[in-house]
């Protein structure tokens, strides 16, 4: 027996939302988070306690579609391959593994567009944002881990 769509996407939704609240505690130590629902999505926002970490704020749609917020650029009606690798994004920018990257016109000097780099896997990089058309050079910024460990 065939699942209709939007049942089996409801349900991938619900898993993922649950993988979600399972994985939060991990990261209760270095980070405050806040889970709420406003009728068309689940929300999460976590918060860093190191100043220099990025903070990421979520809201998931019931078409497994989401709005990101990393670092305060914002992005919306984003996809992943698959629901499973947006708990992966999360893991990856609290690990410290993202870019924020501005585009500047190299002719006026003027921000041109801001772009943000995710590495999930070996060769696998969610990004969201472009790059300028024309004449611009990239200022990249990076982030700490939400963990530091020391010694290594």
């Amino acid at each position: 027996m065939n699942t209709p769509p939007d049942v089996a996407r409801s349900v991938s939704i619900e898993t993922t939302i649950e993988q979600l609240r399972y994985w939060v505690p991990t990261i209760a130590d270095v980070a405050s988070t806040v889970e709420a629902r406003d009728g068309q999505s689940w929300l999460l926002s976590i918060e860093p306690h190191i100043a220099t970490a990025c903070p990421v704020a979520i809201a998931l749609k019931q078409n497994g579609r989401f709005d990101i917020s990393v670092a305060g650029e914002t992005y919306e009606d984003c996809a992943l391959q698959s629901l499973d690798q947006l708990v992966r994004l999360l893991e990856r920018i609290v690990e410290g593994d993202v870019i924020q990257r501005r585009w500047v016109s190299t002719a006026t000097g003027v921000a041109a567009d801001v772009e943000t780099l995710v590495r999930l896997d070996e060769g696998v990089v969610w990004r969201s944002g472009s790059q300028p058309g024309g004449s611009a050079e990239s200022r990249d910024r990076h982030f700490l881990p939400y963990r530091r460990t020391y010694g290594d």
